[in-house]
């Protein structure tokens, strides 16, 4: 058994199906197959059990597994320890990051600046989208981390919460008073809200709390796109349901009206999402540091504009 054999089988697991694997391993299938099948072979043991919608792991194949967690991530480690051996003490490489659409309009300036200042031999590629997408992307290898809400299927997916949000409406019109009045959103009258789509998981959660009764809303619009959301809020009386992160560099006089939810509580939770078996490299986890400390200062800022009170 090697370690391209512990590879295809932890992707056979993940994916639940050979034909998957493969395509991930860029390999053809019967080649992952048929090195399943030796370390079933070598050891005398069936790892998976082979249906018609897929494979299933035995009890065998779900220890195997555990045991090449660890495995995978030390070796991912020491690859990056042999490639940084000879490096000086410069921080180099690529990084590809998976990013939410309220994170990169409220601080992705903020910490991407600073960061190619200091790192000019870091390249960076950015790719926005929702928390769903940003996570098949941490599965496929096409980012090395991203950020969002805490994926519904772990798979084999490290999961970090590295910020707890607050949920505030925001609009071009006074919809509750002055700015920064904390709201119920089971209260307002005439509430005209925009949500995000219902395959988002941020939608789908204050469709739950429409269906409830929790929050009322007279009339309401889906639009998938952050940008497109916040166009219509800023310019209008409708409102939209966002993480504070998003507008926290707007808590003064900016032509919108920022209201805290005060009830029904809505959680909005950040989490670092990266493969176990490729943790973040150098460059990534000093990304990774200054991300970090960038939401040390979002939370002195909601601070600053007072806590809502119920």
């Amino acid at each position: 058994m090697d370690l391209k054999q512990i590879s295809y089988f932890m992707w056979v697991y993940e994916e639940g199906s050979f034909s998957k694997a493969a395509a991930k391993a860029n390999v053809v299938q019967s080649a992952l197959s048929m090195q399943i099948r030796r370390i079933e072979d070598e050891f005398g043991v069936l790892l998976f059990n082979r249906l018609s919608r897929g494979v299933e792991p035995t009890e065998a194949g779900r220890k195997f597994y555990e045991r090449c967690i660890p495995i995978a991530r030390n070796f991912a480690l020491a690859q990056e320890e042999l490639l940084g051996a000879g490096a000086t003490s410069a921080v180099s490489g690529i990084v590809r990051v998976g990013l939410p659409g309220s994170f990169n309009r409220g601080i992705l300036s903020s910490v991407l600046l600073p960061f190619m200042e200091r790192y000019p031999d870091v390249q960076l590629t950015i790719s926005e989208a929702y928390t769903g997408t940003v996570v098949d992307w941490v599965r496929e290898g096409s980012v090395d981390f991203a950020l969002g809400v805490r994926p519904s299927e772990e798979g084999g997916l490290i999961q970090k919460l590295i910020y707890r949000d607050h949920v505030v409406l925001m609009s071009g019109a006074p919809l509750n008073g002055t700015p920064f009045r904390p709201c119920d959103l089971g209260k307002m009258d005439n509430l005209k809200l925009i949500l995000p789509g219902q395959n988002q998981s941020f939608g789908s959660l204050v469709r739950s709390y429409i269906a409830k009764g929790l929050v009322k809303p007279t009339r309401t619009i889906e639009i998938n796109g952050t940008t497109g959301a916040f166009e219509l809020a800023s310019s209008s009386d409708w409102g939209v349901l966002t993480p504070f992160i998003s507008l926290c560099r707007e808590p003064g006089p900016s032509g919108v009206y920022i209201y805290p939810v005060a009830s029904p509580p809505i959680p909005f939770d950040l989490y670092l999402v990266y493969d176990k078996r490729r943790p973040p490299n150098g460059a990534a986890r000093h990304l990774i540091a200054a991300i970090e400390v960038e939401l040390r200062i979002v939370d002195s800022l909601w601070r600053a504009v007072g806590e809502p009170q119920a």
